[in-house]
């Protein structure tokens, strides 16, 4: 949908489309009767409550930009005391080297909203990664006698993907913590569970949310994930399919990824990355035997969450994993 690829919010466009629905027209009508801005400035702007018609554009042919917003913000709060600094030497410029260049590629449109946004992450949070190593035979064990008994009845093979966003959902529901966001200087705790699952489209990375993901059974959460996930990778994602996620999973484990430091979805609070599972010899009851494992990598944004409560929360997605079990009660 255009809304997505030039990043506005829905829920400010007024449809004209039948029954109210919104269509591109609509998109274009209200990004014309808006000042020019990247996508990023506008999620900033909404996130500082700054308007955007107070606000002059430094960017290209005026456009306003993330720094813009943030020094308007700045400027209206009141002036903080100020304190000597050493002086800081100047960073030398960066040099692009004569190397012959085979293609290039402009970043714009969705390349471009998922490079911004991933540079807001990487720059405004204060990013922890905890990193642990999940016994998951009964995992496995659980995911094939599944795929055995229910795969012709519910017309798909449940995966792990349905496995493990069930188990975050149901962590996230016992860590409420977790399922947050900081708003300016306010850390708010969401009231709905809506879950991400990164994926790797034809476009670019797109995370398709499953909303109140928690409320789902396994075969209920599978159906609507595959339809989303379905419609995602088509371009024909419903207007709220690719937004109000509050918590994100990301597994590179189907391409032979062990581990790996995820980068936060914002404005959420952390996101979750799965490496591969394979077996490995582990030290179980004092004897060396082959186990199927994976690892976990927890990122969280330590402004809002310590490092003692995200871990607990890390650790409850490891017992839940490792006794599937437990889901049931």
């Amino acid at each position: 949908m255009r809304a997505r690829e030039w990043g506005v919010d829905v829920a400010l466009v007024s449809g004209t489309g039948p029954g109210g629905r919104i269509v591109e027209r609509d998109v274009q009508a209200y990004l014309e009767s808006q000042p020019k801005a990247t996508p990023l400035a506008i999620k900033v702007a909404a996130d500082l409550g700054v308007d955007l018609r107070a606000v002059t554009g430094t960017g290209v042919e005026g456009k306003i930009t993330r720094e813009d917003v943030e020094a308007a913000a700045a400027a209206a709060r009141p002036a903080a005391p100020t304190v000597a600094a050493a002086p800081v030497a100047p960073v030398p410029a960066f040099k692009i080297g004569a190397a012959e260049v085979a293609a290039t590629e402009p970043l714009t449109g969705l390349r471009g909203i998922i490079a911004e946004r991933m540079a807001f992450s990487a720059h405004s949070a204060a990013r922890v990664t905890l990193v642990t190593e999940v016994d998951a035979m009964a995992f496995v064990e659980a995911r094939t006698r599944l795929k055995e008994a229910v795969s012709e009845a519910w017309g798909f093979a449940p995966g792990y993907t349905d496995l493990l966003v069930l188990i975050v959902a149901r962590a996230l529901r016992e860590y409420p913590y977790v399922n947050a966001r900081l708003n300016g200087e306010t850390i708010e705790r969401l009231a709905h569970v809506n879950v991400g699952v990164a994926v790797d489209a034809e476009r670019g990375l797109l995370v398709p949310v499953l909303r109140d993901a928690d409320q789902m059974g396994l075969r209920e959460l599978g159906t609507h994930f595959r339809e989303v996930v379905g419609r995602a990778r088509e371009g024909k994602s419903l207007p709220d399919e690719l937004t109000g996620g509050t918590f994100t999973i990301t597994n590179l484990g189907m391409f032979e990824v062990d581990a790996f430091t995820p980068v936060m979805n914002p404005p959420e609070a952390a996101i979750l990355g799965v490496g591969r599972i394979q077996p490995k010899p582990v030290v179980v009851e004092g004897e060396i035997v082959v186990r199927q494992m994976v690892t976990l990598s927890l990122a969280f944004d330590h402004r809002i969450v310590d490092g003692a409560p995200a871990a607990r929360f890390l650790q409850r997605i490891k017992r839940l994993m490792e006794n599937p079990y437990l889901l049931l009660g």
